[in-house]
């Protein structure tokens, strides 16, 4: 048996993405995040390892440089006390997440320490839009949620239909589409690799570009929807 040298090239992923409309509900609220893990932990389960989130969030009571103003999370799981931790409005951050900025996140199964040699089985990132002076008046969209599953999975198309489902019923939107692709976009120009995500939402092409399949580098499909907004 052949051993692939270059998983992060070779491995096949089913990529979902989904742009929420300006007005959409916070994927990061307690509320909405408890409504979607249970259709979300199927996509998100490795028998690899346990998954982690990689957060960053701003402390707006806070001044000096980005590093002095993040929240510290510290370790974040996939359990309820973790969900608990990191959402706006949860019982255990009520009172302190009113003052929070959520600029991403990014959910690994299993966790990023564990996909140096080879890429995740489970993604989803995160990235809000509303930052840096714009809000729901101005931006394209409210934030960005990419998913992402390795075809080479037991029922990764059952799973993926699962969760991004939830996710599409849950958020309106102004684009839903889908591709193929490797973990390290080798085969599309510029810096695709989906580690980025959680910086940059999704493989966008540079410049504040339409709303549009063609916003976005390599070969994509729209996904039609009755909660899709054109």
């Amino acid at each position: 048996m052949s051993i692939d040298l270059h998983p992060h090239v070779s491995r096949q992923y089913d990529v979902r993405l989904l742009l929420a409309a300006p007005d959409a509900p916070l994927l990061w609220d307690y509320s909405l995040w408890q409504q979607l893990v249970p259709d979300l932990t199927p996509l998100l389960s490795s028998a690899r390892g346990r998954t982690s989130l990689r957060m960053t969030q701003f402390d707006l009571r806070q001044t000096g440089s980005p590093n002095q103003t993040y929240v510290r999370f510290g370790q974040i799981g996939w359990n309820e006390k973790a969900h608990r931790k990191w959402t706006h409005g949860s019982p255990d951050t009520n009172e302190n997440s009113i003052h929070w900025e959520f600029y991403s996140f990014s959910a690994w199964a299993p966790g990023p320490s564990k996909c140096e040699v080879f890429p995740p089985d489970g993604f989803l990132a995160v990235r809000n839009e509303m930052t840096s002076g714009i809000d729901r008046n101005t931006c394209r969209y409210a934030y960005s949620v990419l998913s992402a599953i390795a075809c080479d999975l037991p029922e990764a198309e059952q799973i993926m239909g699962q969760a991004f489902s939830a996710l599409r019923a849950a958020i309106p939107s102004v684009l839903l589409a889908q591709t193929r692709r490797s973990w390290s976009g080798a085969e599309i120009s510029g810096t695709n690799a989906l580690t980025y995500c959680d910086t940059f939402g999704a493989p966008f092409k540079p410049g504040r570009l339409p709303v549009s399949l063609d916003m976005l580098e390599g070969v994509w499909q729209g996904l039609a929807s009755q909660e899709t907004r054109v």
